[in-house]
């Protein structure tokens, strides 16, 4: 059952003014109304999009900052592989550290099973 059979019927809701531009947003912007919903009144619609906006706006400046994070650490490997350790093996140890001691344990008796089972143990 769709998240729309289950609460109601998709409705269009214009977010501007002008005709033209209500029509090519209507189908942009829809709004999730239960049957005994009535539509929101403009001074409800504005408090609406502004807290669409400023949802938008943190999602944007916590994916900035989410590369500036991936930059810093592809930047820690680099250095770390100009003084001569492997990146690879760093990431390995890194995700293995991640994990739970069951989980990692688990794991590893998974893999020196398979690699017995191929004759690599």
């Amino acid at each position: 059952m769709t998240q729309a059979s289950r609460h109601g019927k998709w409705h269009s809701y214009s977010l501007c003014s002008g005709e033209a531009d209500a029509s090519r947003l209507s189908a942009a912007f829809p709004i999730l109304l239960t049957e005994s919903s009535s539509p929101m009144t403009d001074a409800e619609a504005t408090t609406t999009d502004q807290k669409l906006r400023l949802f938008i706006e943190r999602i944007e400046r916590l994916e900035e900052e989410k590369k500036g994070i991936a930059d810093d650490i592809r930047d820690v490997y680099s250095e770390a592989k100009s003084q001569g350790y492997d990146a690879k093996i760093m990431r390995q140890i890194v995700r293995l550290r991640k994990m739970s001691l069951n989980d990692r344990q688990e794991m590893e008796a998974i893999l020196d099973t398979y690699k017995a089972a191929l004759g690599l143990g």
